[in-house]
C-alpha cells in the first residue's frame, strides 16, 4: 500500500473538482428538500437585520433613528455585507440567507479541498465536507445568522495557518502576511475571531518549534498594529465604549463556569466522531505535532467562552465556527494514525484501501443522516411575535415606543422606537446592569413587553 500524502503535499486534480461540483449540487438539493427558507429570522438574528436596515438607509450603526450608534451588531462584517446586498434591492432576510449560503457552501469546498491537499485520499475527504454540509450551519443560515460566514473567515485562517506552520524556513514571509490577513477578517467577522487568531498564531509557533517566529511575529504584528488598530479605534470613536455592548451585559466582568461547561458540551457535540482523533493522536509519537497543532486553537476557543454568559447561542452557534477547524485538523493526525495501523496491520490496510470508495461513501452516509435527524427540527420558534410587529406598523408613523425583552422580531418589523430592557442594543442598561422607572420615562413607551415564565393570573403549582 502506497503511503499516505503528506500534509501540504497532494496535488489536486480534475477528479477533485469533479467531487467538489457534486458536493454543491448534494448541498444544494439538501438545502432545497429539507431547508424552510421562507421563515422568520430567529430573534437574535433580527436585531443585527435592524442595524442593517437602517445603514442602508444612511442612518448608520443605530438603533433607533436620531439616536446615538450602539454596538450590538457584534458580526460586524456580516451586518455591513447584508446592508450592501439589501441596498441593491434584496430583502433583508433574503440578503443574510443569500450570505450565509454562500458562505455554507464555500467552506464546505474549502473543507473538502483542504482535507485532500492535507493527505487524505479524494473518498476519505467526502467524509468531512459532507458532515458539514448538513450540520448546524444550516440552520444558522435559515435563521438569518452570520455564523457561516465568520465559520468560512475560520477556515480560511486555519488552511492558511497549516501553510505557514510547513512553510520552509525563509520563506515564512507571504503566508505569514496572508494568514495575519485573513485573521484580521476573522476579527471582523467576530470580536471573538480576533483571539481565535492569535490561537491560531500560537499553535503555528508551537509547531515549528520556533524557527522563523521574527517574521511571522512581525507580519501580524505589522497587520493588527495598523489595520486592526485603526478599526479598532475607529469603534471606540464611534461608539464610544472599546468593547461590544453585548459584553458589558454577558461578560460583566465575571467567570461563567456555565458557559464553559456548555463550551465543552458543544465541543463534542459538534464535532464527534472526528474530535476524538486529536487526544488519540496526541498519545501517537508520529500524530502528535498533528495532533498538537489542531488542539492548541480548539482548546482555547473552547476555554475563551467561559467570559461570557451563554444566553443566545442558538443551535450552539457561538462554538459552531471552530467545527471547520476540526474537521481539517483531525486529517494529518489521520494519516499518521493511519501510517502507524498500516505498519502493524498490512493486510488490513491493504483490504481497507481497495475498498475505500464504499467504505467512505458509506460512512459519511451515515453521518449525513445522523446529522440530518439531529438538526432538521430546530427552526426558530413562532412565538406570534411577528404577527404582533405587523399590527403595531400601523401606528409608527406616531413615534410610538415600546419597552420589551424580546428585542428582535418586534422593533424589527413593526418600525417602533424601542427600549431593549435586557440591555443588548442600549448602551445605557448595558453599563449600568439593568433598567429602572427614570430610564423608562426618557421614553415613555405606549408599549412593554417581557419574556416570563410565570403569569400572576395562572396559579404556580410548582410551590
Amino acid at each position: 500500500m502506497a503511503e499516505p500524502a503528506q500534509p501540504g503535499r497532494a496535488r489536486l486534480g480534475a477528479p477533485d473538482f469533479f467531487l467538489g461540483l457534486l458536493l454543491l449540487v448534494f448541498l444544494g438539493w439538501y438545502v432545497h428538500a429539507h431547508l424552510d427558507l421562507r421563515g422568520r429570522p430567529e430573534e437574535d438574528a433580527a436585531m443585527l437585520l435592524r442595524y442593517s436596515q437602517h445603514l442602508t438607509e444612511g442612518r448608520g450603526i443605530v438603533w433607533n433613528i436620531g439616536e446615538r450608534p450602539v454596538d450590538g451588531a457584534t458580526d460586524f462584517l456580516f451586518m455591513v455585507l447584508v446592508a450592501g446586498v439589501h441596498g441593491l434591492g434584496a430583502s433583508l432576510e433574503s440578503a443574510a440567507r443569500g450570505i450565509g449560503f454562500l458562505a455554507h457552501g464555500t467552506t464546505l469546498l474549502l473543507v473538502f479541498f483542504g482535507a485532500r491537499a492535507l493527505g487524505a485520499r479524494s473518498p476519505w475527504a467526502l467524509v468531512p465536507a459532507v458532515f458539514l454540509a448538513v450540520g448546524p450551519g444550516l440552520r444558522h443560515l435559515a435563521a438569518c445568522y452570520g455564523t457561516p460566514l465568520f465559520a468560512l473567515a475560520a477556515t480560511v485562517s486555519w488552511l492558511l495557518a497549516c501553510r505557514l506552520a510547513d512553510a520552509e524556513e525563509g520563506r515564512e514571509g507571504r503566508p505569514a502576511l496572508a494568514f495575519a490577513l485573513a485573521a484580521l477578517v476573522m476579527g471582523l467577522s467576530r470580536p471573538e475571531g480576533v483571539f481565535l487568531g492569535g490561537f491560531m498564531l500560537l499553535a503555528v509557533l508551537v509547531a515549528r518549534g520556533g524557527r522563523g517566529s521574527g517574521p511571522i511575529l512581525g507580519r501580524f504584528l505589522l497587520v493588527f498594529l495598523t489595520l486592526g488598530l485603526a478599526y479598532f479605534l475607529w469603534r471606540w470613536h464611534y461608539f464610544g465604549y472599546p468593547l461590544p455592548n453585548p459584553f458589558y451585559k454577558k461578560g460583566a466582568g465575571l467567570l461563567h463556569g456555565h458557559s464553559l461547561r456548555m463550551s465543552w458540551r458543544d465541543l463534542w457535540d459538534l464535532g464527534l466522531p472526528f474530535v476524538a482523533l486529536l487526544p488519540l493522536g496526541l498519545l501517537v509519537k508520529g500524530a502528535r505535532r498533528a495532533a498538537l497543532f489542531a488542539t492548541l486553537p480548539v482548546l482555547l476557543f473552547v476555554a475563551l467562552w467561559v467570559l461570557i454568559s451563554d444566553e443566545t447561542n442558538y443551535v450552539m452557534r457561538f462554538r459552531y465556527p471552530i467545527l471547520p477547524v476540526v474537521l481539517i485538523g483531525c486529517v494529518p493526525v489521520a494519516c499518521a494514525l493511519w501510517t502507524r495501523l498500516g505498519a502493524a496491520a498490512p493486510e488490513l490496510t491493504a483490504a481497507t484501501v481497495r475498498a475505500a470508495w464504499p467504505l467512505a461513501l458509506a460512512l459519511a452516509s451515515l453521518l449525513a443522516w445522523s446529522q440530518h435527524r439531529e438538526y432538521r427540527w430546530m427552526v426558530p420558534q413562532r412565538m406570534g411575535l411577528y404577527d404582533a410587529a405587523l399590527v403595531l406598523r400601523d401606528y409608527a408613523p406616531r413615534g410610538f415606543a415600546l419597552a420589551t425583552t424580546e428585542a428582535g422580531l418586534l422593533p424589527l418589523y413593526s418600525g417602533w422606537r424601542a427600549v431593549d430592557a435586557w440591555g443588548l442594543n442600549d448602551q445605557w442598561i448595558a453599563h449600568h446592569g439593568g433598567i429602572d422607572a427614570a430610564y423608562l420615562d426618557r421614553y415613555r413607551p405606549e408599549l412593554i413587553l417581557f419574556h416570563a415564565y410565570f403569569s400572576p393570573r395562572v396559579p404556580d403549582h410548582g410551590e
